[in-house]
């Protein structure tokens, strides 16, 4: 099933269900975990939220069923997660999305993909979206000429996911709004592979980013979705967000050297032209 199509359960409650796992010393049958997480339903026939959970981990290599009929585990990357680590889920969950560590991505993912990539091309600095904004009038951009979101239903699932994936956030300025802010994405993979208070090249970082976090543009999935990039040294508006957001809240630095060969265009609203910047630095800040 797809991920933006209902009944599949919005993240926050695929949580509830892989902390239970996780928790555990061994496999977990479904019995007790509808007895444990869905008591009330435990009389119906219909199925329920710990069932769609169990499917989506399922599909995305996060879970498995075991033949024996022992029950559920957790596999893959949640096979050793802590059950009160929720940046480590969220970073296994996006990477399961992503089809990210020489894994296919997972085909549930197709629309959740392409819907990240479309927004991702957007510009937080100046747009904001609820369901009535995304329509044909914001996707005409779409390189196939297909809407993004072909109902309204699947707008609601994807502000969760996105927010989850660390790849979106709802707006801070206005209500009931949801912008491209991919920061917490961005936090988090800097934090795992750039070594503290040591400059990098900034263009080097600009590949690093779009390697691990392909939705962006620029990278792998949105390319092959269509959505190209003409320089490869532009960091776009949703990736400038997030590294102007990381300068402001000081945990990266952002330098410019005068004589730097290469350096990199990130978009700054209180400047009039692009912004250059030459190497990149993250500190140490507490885990996220």
């Amino acid at each position: 099933m797809a991920l933006l199509n209902t009944p599949v359960p919005h993240p926050g409650e695929i949580w509830v269900v892989v902390r239970f796992l996780a928790s555990q010393s061994g496999p977990v049958t479904y019995d007790m975990l509808q007895t444990f997480l869905e008591p009330h339903s435990r009389e119906s026939k219909k199925l329920t939220t710990v069932h769609y959970a169990l499917t989506t981990l399922r599909s995305l290599g996060l879970a498995e069923e075991g033949s024996d009929g022992q029950g559920w585990a957790l596999t893959g990357d949640y096979a050793a997660l802590p059950w009160d680590d929720y940046a480590a889920f969220q970073r296994a969950l996006r990477s399961a999305v992503l089809g990210l560590r020489g894994r296919q991505p997972a085909e549930t993912a197709d629309d959740l993909r392409r819907a990240l990539v479309w927004i991702l091309t957007r510009d937080p600095f100046s747009e904001s979206f609820n369901w009535a904004m995304v329509d044909s009038r914001h996707q005409r951009d779409a390189p196939d000429g297909e809407l993004v979101f072909v109902n309204d239903t699947r707008w609601s699932p994807f502000t969760t996911w996105a927010t989850s994936l660390g790849l979106g956030a709802p707006a801070p300025h206005i209500a009931q709004r949801y912008i491209p802010d991919c920061t917490r994405a961005v936090q988090q993979v800097l934090e795992e592979q750039l070594p503290p208070d040591t400059p990098a090249d900034a263009l080097d970082v600009l590949r690093l980013l779009r390697e691990h976090l392909p939705v962006l543009p620029g990278g792998a999935i949105s390319q092959s979705l269509g959505y190209g990039l003409a320089d490869d040294r532009t960091a776009g508006a949703a990736l400038s967000f997030a590294l102007m957001r990381g300068e402001y809240e000081k945990w990266l630095i952002l330098s410019s050297d005068s004589d730097a060969k290469q350096p990199i265009k990130v978009q700054d609203p209180e400047q009039s032209a692009m912004r250059l910047c030459s190497s990149i630095a993250r500190k140490e800040a507490a885990h996220v």
